[in-house]
């Protein structure tokens, strides 16, 4: 959903949003085109827990500590101004 990650990024770098709240979340949905109300059911369902704590775990292994992150192979970008270097990084190492 390439719409509501830039959404999710603008509200928090852009505009100072709180991303953590339900309510700055559901705009982003909605500003992506998606229904919110759904997104956030399928969010808080108990069997989405682990996964969470899989993919959590996963990002402390590659060294990720904050938001943004990008990882490409063992490199990683930390940083919204950082993107462009990620990218750079990957067309000269592919």
């Amino acid at each position: 959903m390439p719409a509501y990650v830039r959404a999710v990024y603008t509200a928090n770098f852009a505009e100072g949003a709180d991303i953590a709240r339900p309510d700055t979340i559901a705009a982003c949905l909605e500003r992506a085109g998606q229904g919110a109300a759904e997104w956030l059911e399928r969010a808080q369902a108990s069997e989405n827990k682990p996964l969470l704590r899989r993919q959590t775990e996963r990002a402390a292994g590659l060294g990720i500590f904050g938001a943004p992150s990008f990882a490409v192979g063992q490199e990683l970008f930390w940083g919204n101004d950082r993107l462009e270097d990620a990218f750079a990084w990957q067309r000269a190492h592919p």
